[in-house]
């Protein structure tokens, strides 16, 4: 990467390696594929090749209660949503991005929904939040082969159809050498935002991981957290007698249980944590030697 490639948003270092998304024919800094027809555009900072429609978006419940935190709570959002979600994830996101030098190596986030975790990392999801860089199809990114050194995805696998497919395509985008650091859930209950399609064992992470080197399966979220999120919907559903309203009503309420989850930062280390983990985090690399 060039000293001018490795500079400004990241957005912008993305726009000399966007291919078209249907095609994989390069872009060359525009945002319509002069073969198959295929059209992006830029809305301000943000480009877009397809993605979520607004009211797939709008119509999730789960979806809105995030938005009204975010609106209410701003630069603190991330600190309130660590206080009132049932899961602790272990601190495995920013070790991961500190191996890369941010500043030339471009790491994307992909599926990263409300969230930012460094200004100079890529966010990519199916939604057009303010945060987001590139709004698009995970499973067909409009990415070059081997564009990127590194690859975060927390909470995304278990929404998507067919899991595979997208990691098909963070082998095609990552660079031979380069890294992916994945977080998908175990024991949780279900929740859509939009959609909610599956869990992995630790086991299957390694499966739906083989064609890389996985470096490491570890707990990314203890028994307690698995415990409690369980819990605090069971009381929801008990306490709501047979009403949706009033269920959806009791859930913020349950919240308040929410710091039971700390009991993880012991519970996790566990040697069997893992037979009652909430979620796991894979590291895999892909091999030096490996093609697209």
């Amino acid at each position: 990467m060039t000293t001018a490639e490795a500079t400004g948003r990241p957005v912008d270092r993305a726009a000399a390696v966007l291919v078209c998304p249907s095609c994989r024919v390069s872009l060359d800094g525009s945002y319509t594929c002069a073969p198959c027809g295929t059209r992006g555009h830029r809305v301000g900072g943000q480009l877009r090749f397809a993605g979520f429609a607004d009211a797939e978006l709008r119509d999730d419940p789960l979806n809105r209660i995030k938005e009204r935190v975010k609106r209410s709570f701003g630069p603190v959002y991330p600190l309130a949503i660590q206080l009132v979600s049932p899961v602790l994830l272990r601190r495995f996101i920013r070790p991961f991005l500190a191996s890369f030098d941010l500043d030339r190596d471009l790491v994307a986030d992909l599926g990263s929904g409300t969230n930012r975790y460094d200004p100079r990392v890529l966010c990519v999801d199916g939604g057009t939040y303010a945060n987001v860089d590139i709004v698009g199809d995970l499973r067909t990114l409009p990415i070059g082969d081997g564009a990127l050194a590194g690859i975060v995805s927390v909470a995304v696998l278990e929404h998507v159809p067919d899991p595979q497919a997208h990691v098909e395509e963070m082998w095609r985008v990552l660079r031979p050498g380069g890294r992916v650091l994945c977080y998908v859930p175990f024991m949780q209950p279900f929740h859509a935002s939009p959609y909610d399609y599956q869990r992995y064992t630790q086991a299957g992470m390694k499966t739906l991981f083989g064609r890389f080197d996985v470096l490491s399966v570890r707990v990314g979220a203890g028994p307690t957290s698995a415990m409690l999120w369980t819990l605090q919907e069971w009381l929801a559903l008990l306490l709501s007698f047979g009403s949706r309203r009033l269920y959806r009503g009791l859930i913020p309420l349950m919240w308040l249980l929410s710091p039971v989850k700390f009991l993880d930062v012991l519970l996790a280390r566990h040697p069997s944590a893992a037979v009652a983990a909430s979620g796991f985090v894979v590291e895999a690399r892909k091999p030096p030697e490996a093609r697209p």
